[in-house]
């Protein structure tokens, strides 16, 4: 008898969970959820502002705001990276992108100058050289160029020879190229090559840049000299005026040769 009482107990405790969970008043709820967020997560989306729902003020919902999620910095903003000679490095860079460098490449926003290659080859590398830079530009290099410029710098990467001939040689680099030059490919690209600004910071290029003069066969370990690279900023505003305004200061993309790849400068 015990049993059979004990079967009935179980039945009758689990209907009347079951009419528990599922009486809700609102006939779109699924009914009563143990841990609801652990089932669906909040749609929260960056940029907007929940403290204001429909009209409604929810304190809650403001402090969320402000603890959590992020809002667009104001104009001229920059990254944050510390002080003293490595911040000077990753300050927003002085000369601006080939004209229609939109156009050709996809940047938008960019400031354009059509001197500006010629600009960027008076400057200086600013990363000291070391055995440790060159290990680091080394592998970058490694990372970012060889598919299309190969192992040695000729312009027979993988890319290039597997492609049946369908994408042209960059060729080797040439000797003439100026650190400031390659720095300057680097950041807005040349013809088939795209900008490579997005995947690295100014410190990481310009140890690239110790990379290819080594594959160039240049002398390294030349004391650097930062003062061709760094503006201060009252003096690049002055510099502006020189350039095509076309969107937000700090992007760094662009270039506008289209044509054939050419590699001579990374």
């Amino acid at each position: 008898m015990k049993l059979k009482e004990l079967k009935y107990f179980a039945i009758a405790a689990l209907a009347g969970s079951t009419i528990m969970v599922s009486c809700v008043e609102d006939p779109n709820s699924p009914g009563l959820e143990y841990m609801p967020d652990m089932y669906r997560s909040p749609a929260a989306e960056a940029y907007v502002d929940y403290a204001e729902v429909e009209g409604v003020f929810d304190e809650e919902a403001k402090k969320l705001v402000e603890e959590r999620f992020s809002f667009v910095p104001p104009a001229g903003t920059i990254p944050y990276y510390g002080t003293g000679e490595g911040a000077d490095v990753m300050m927003p860079y002085k000369h601006g992108a080939p004209v229609g460098a939109d156009k050709t490449h996809g940047l938008y926003g960019v400031k354009q100058d059509p001197d500006g290659r010629i600009k960027a080859d008076a400057d200086v590398n600013p990363i000291p050289f070391s055995d440790e830079v060159l290990k680091e530009g080394k592998k970058l290099y490694e990372s970012f160029c060889i598919h299309c410029h190969g192992e040695s710098g000729d312009g027979q990467g993988t890319v290039i020879t597997n492609s049946l001939g369908k994408f042209p040689t960059p060729g080797p680099y040439k000797d003439t190229l100026t650190a400031g030059g390659i720095f300057w490919t680097i950041t807005y690209g040349k013809g088939a090559m795209g900008s490579h600004a997005a995947q690295l910071n100014k410190e990481e290029r310009w140890k690239i840049v110790h990379y290819v003069e080594k594959l160039q066969g240049k002398e390294q370990g030349v004391a650097a000299d930062t003062s061709a690279v760094v503006m201060p900023m009252d003096e690049a505003a002055e510099g502006e005026g020189e350039m095509i305004e076309e969107g937000a200061e700090g992007h760094e993309d662009g270039h506008a040769e289209g044509g054939n790849h050419e590699a001579e400068e990374h």
